[in-house]
C-alpha cells in the first residue's frame, strides 16, 4: 500500500513537470491535462472512490490554500493591496448576493425548490476557489489591479462562504424566514469577528518570525520548513481563538513578502532587515516555487478524481449550465459597476467574467445541508458538476483570453514596423 501511493506520488510530481513543459509550448494550461488525467484514474478507470477522496477533501484543501498563500503573499504589494480592499469586498458582495439572489429564483420557478434551498445553492455556488484561480492568472498580460481583485475576491469567499451558508442552513433549520435580516447581520458581525483576529495573529507570529530568525545561528536554520510549521500552527490557533486562518496566513505571508518596506516606514530596518533576515526570504521563495507547483499539481488531479460520472444527468446538466451563464452574466455586470472606480478593470472584463472556478469550499457545503438532516435533492451533483464544470469554464477563458491579448500585440507589432 505504501508503495502504492510513493509509486502514485511520483507518476503525478512527473505528470505534472510534463504538462509544465507542454503548456509552455502550447499556452494551454497544464490544469486542463492534470484534471483530465485525474477523471481517468478515478471515474473512468475506478482506480479510486471519489467518496473516500471527498472524506479528505478538508485536509487537503486546507494545506493546499496555505501553500498558495504564500505565493500570494509574497508576490503582492501591501500598498495596493490596502487600497484595492475596497474593490474587491465591493466586487464580491455584488457577486455574492446577485448570484444567490439569481440562482435562488431561478431553481425556485424553474424546478420548484424551496426558495431557502435555493438561496443555499446560489451562495454555494457564487465563491471562486484561491488554489485555481492563483494557478490559472499566473503568467497572463492583466494588470496588478486585476490580479489583486481576483485573488482577493477569493480569499474573501473563502472566509465568508461558510459562515453565510451555515447561518442559512441553521434558518432553513427553524423552517421560518421572520429571522433572515438578523441572520445577516449575524453572519457579517462574525466575519468582521474573524477577519480581524486573523490580521491581528497574522501580525502576531509576524513579529515572532522576525525575532525568531535573527536568533537562530545561520548554519542551523531551516527555513522553509520553520516557515510552514510557523504558518500550520498559526493556522490552527488562530481557528481554534474563532478568527479566520486564511487571513492570518495571508497576512503573515503579505507582510514576509513586503519585509523591508515595513521595516523602513517604522525604522526598523537595521535591527529586522539584516543580512539574515534577507537570506532566509531568499530561501524560502526559492523552495516555494517547487513546493507550490507540487501542490497544484495534487489539487488539479484530486479535482478530477473526485468527480462522480453516475451522478451527471441531463437535468444536473442542464441545471448546471444555467447556473454557469447566471455566474458569468452576473460577473460582467460587477466589472462594470466597479469600474466606475477603477477603469482598468474593463481591460480585462472578458477574463474577470470568465473566473469562476469552484473549489473544495464548494466541496465540503455540497453535503452539508445532508449532514445536518436537510434532504435538498440534486443539491451534491449539481454543486459537484459545478466544481468541475466551473474549472474547465476558467481554463478555457483563460485560453481564450491569452490568444486575444498575443493577438493585439502582434497587430501593434506590425503597424508600428
Amino acid at each position: 500500500m505504501a508503495l502504492d501511493i510513493i509509486l502514485f506520488a511520483g507518476l503525478i510530481i512527473m505528470i505534472g513537470y510534463v504538462a509544465n513543459i507542454f503548456s509552455e509550448k502550447t499556452k494551454i494550461p497544464e490544469s486542463l491535462f492534470m484534471i483530465m488525467i485525474g477523471v481517468l484514474i478515478g471515474p473512468v478507470l475506478q482506480l479510486t472512490n471519489p467518496a473516500d477522496l471527498r472524506s479528505i477533501a478538508g485536509t487537503f484543501a486546507t494545506i493546499s490554500i496555505i501553500i498558495i498563500l504564500i505565493d500570494s503573499g509574497l508576490d503582492f504589494d501591501i500598498r495596493l493591496l490596502f487600497r484595492k480592499m475596497l474593490d474587491a469586498s465591493l466586487f464580491t458582495i455584488l457577486v455574492n448576493v446577485l448570484i444567490t439572489l439569481f440562482v435562488g429564483l431561478f431553481v425556485h420557478f424553474v424546478y420548484g425548490w424551496n426558495i431557502l434551498h435555493g438561496f443555499l445553492l446560489g451562495i454555494v455556488s457564487s465563491g471562486t476557489t484561491t488554489v485555481m484561480i492563483q494557478s490559472l492568472i499566473e503568467g497572463l498580460d492583466i494588470n496588478r489591479e486585476t490580479k489583486y481583485l481576483l485573488v482577493l475576491e477569493s480569499i474573501l469567499n473563502d472566509t465568508t462562504l461558510i459562515m453565510i451558508a451555515v447561518s442559512l442552513i441553521g434558518l432553513i433549520k427553524t423552517h421560518g424566514t421572520n429571522t433572515l435580516f438578523d441572520s445577516i447581520m449575524n453572519s457579517f458581525q462574525d466575519f468582521l469577528g474573524q477577519f480581524f483576529i486573523g490580521i491581528f495573529f497574522g501580525m502576531i507570529f509576524f513579529i515572532a518570525w522576525l525575532h525568531t530568525v535573527k536568533a537562530i545561528p545561520g548554519k542551523k536554520k531551516k527555513d522553509y520548513v520553520f516557515l510552514i510549521s510557523i504558518l500550520f500552527i498559526q493556522y490552527g490557533v488562530v481557528d481554534f481563538l474563532g478568527g479566520s486562518g486564511i487571513v492570518s496566513v495571508l497576512f503573515f505571508s503579505l507582510f514576509l513578502g513586503n519585509q523591508k518596506r515595513i521595516m523602513k516606514a517604522f525604522n526598523l530596518e537595521e535591527k529586522f532587515h539584516t543580512r539574515g533576515h534577507l537570506k532566509s526570504l531568499r530561501s524560502i521563495k526559492l523552495i516555494q516555487q517547487d513546493f507550490s507547483f507540487f501542490i497544484k499539481s495534487f489539487f488539479f488531479v484530486f479535482l478530477g478524481m473526485i468527480i462522480d460520472l453516475n451522478s451527471i444527468t441531463l437535468q444536473v446538466v442542464l441545471m448546471s449550465f444555467v447556473i454557469i451563464l447566471i455566474m458569468i452574466l452576473t460577473r460582467f455586470l460587477a466589472v462594470k459597476i466597479i469600474a466606475l472606480i477603477e477603469k482598468k478593470y474593463i481591460k480585462d472584463a472578458f477574463l474577470i467574467s470568465t473566473m469562476v472556478p469552484r473549489g473544495f469550499v464548494a466541496t465540503l457545503l455540497a453535503f452539508l445541508p445532508y449532514n445536518e438532516g436537510i434532504e435538498i435533492p440534486l443539491f451534491p451533483e449539481v454543486v459537484t458538476l459545478l466544481i468541475f464544470s466551473t474549472s474547465i469554464v476558467s481554463i478555457f477563458g483563460a485560453i481564450i483570453f491569452r490568444k486575444k491579448t498575443e493577438k493585439k500585440k502582434d497587430d501593434k507589432d506590425k503597424k508600428e514596423n
